[in-house]
């Protein structure tokens, strides 16, 4: 029984932690649960057990974790991980479930993010429509198997306009977080190779669709560049509206070797490590974040930082970049 009573206190804990500091915890309690304020009290001091439903209703609203309150160790560690439905892929719905995410972490003091980039970042992606296009044509095709998806080739209207905006929608919430991000030489590697398997397999109609994919390829790189440059997050075309410092970014000479992403919150982290190319496996277990937080900084001192300062290195990395690009465009 006592065990148990220190299991509830452990998760209250946890919760004190995660809320606001304007928030009364007895106050959330109460509306979550749709109890009284004294039948709150009673729970969170123990006097009242906190039912499965209750504990299942709270941890999953504020992102508990329940090794942190059921363990005595840390030698498990519990992800939670967002199925993508492989029959009823939705581009919009998908763009609007991670847009959603970071509004919602912004609530609890969303303050960093720290991306660790074995591929171009997620969100940069969604910059430009030709582009945006063929990564959704790439995961309809090799990574959810779309019904008929075989046999399409690639087409510049597979995506409709309301379907990019809600993509541009979500790199614009990532504009307005603090980020650091670390590339390498490598991290373009994934999304050239896709375009020359493509190519060679014969699924585009034209070189000119190779070529305006990779035209929007560059646009992000000399985006990205012009970012470093500044030190500064900001729409293409809007750069001397921003005269704050929000962007990092580091050459590590290293290759990679997975996606991970940092949340830093003001009274919690979490960790994405990305699985199945779209997926990620979350948790916000604070040995585990400190752990990959120390590896991740160890990368960071062997790396170059090349914003704002350091200008040869910074137009050395982005020039193999730009190589990249256009030895494909030649050799098509």
């Amino acid at each position: 029984m006592e065990e148990g009573i220190n299991v509830q206190k452990r998760f209250f804990t946890e919760l004190k932690a995660k809320l606001p500091s304007n928030l009364s915890m007895a106050n959330v309690v109460a509306d979550e649960l749709n109890i009284s304020i004294d039948s709150a009290y009673r729970r969170i001091r123990g006097e009242s057990d906190l039912s499965l439903k209750e504990f299942d209703l709270l941890s999953s609203k504020y992102a508990i974790s329940t090794e942190a309150v059921l363990s005595k160790t840390f030698d498990s560690v519990h992800f939670t991980y967002r199925s993508i439905s492989h029959d009823h892929f939705s581009f919009e719905s998908y763009c609007n479930s991670i847009t959603d995410e970071i509004k919602s972490l912004e609530k609890f003091g969303l303050k960093e993010i720290i991306y660790a980039a074995l591929d171009l970042p997620l969100f940069y992606y969604f910059m430009y429509p030709k582009l945006a296009t063929f990564k959704f044509f790439f995961w309809r095709r090799n990574v959810f198997n779309f019904p008929g998806s075989n046999g399409e080739k690639f087409n510049v209207n597979m995506i409709s306009k309301p379907e990019l905006e809600k993509s541009f929608k979500m790199f614009h919430s990532y504009l307005h977080v603090p980020t650091i991000e670390i590339w390498s030489e490598e991290t373009l590697n994934s999304t050239l190779r896709q375009i020359l398997f493509y190519h060679e397999i014969g699924l585009f109609e034209s070189k000119q669709d190779i070529v305006d994919i990779l035209d929007d390829l560059r646009k992000v790189i000399e985006h990205v560049e012009k970012q470093a440059e500044i030190g500064s997050k900001f729409y293409p075309g809007s750069e001397t509206s921003n005269t704050y410092e929000n962007f990092r970014i580091y050459h590590n000479e290293v290759t990679i070797s997975e996606n991970v992403i940092l949340l830093k919150l003001a009274n919690f982290n979490v960790v994405h490590l990305g699985h199945n190319v779209l997926n990620f496996l979350t948790t916000n277990n604070e040995v585990f974040f400190k752990d990959t937080y120390n590896f991740i900084e160890k990368v960071m001192k062997n790396s170059t930082l090349i914003s704002i300062s350091a200008e040869k290195e910074r137009r050395r990395f982005f020039n193999i970049l730009y190589h990249k690009i256009d030895l494909m465009i030649a050799n098509l």
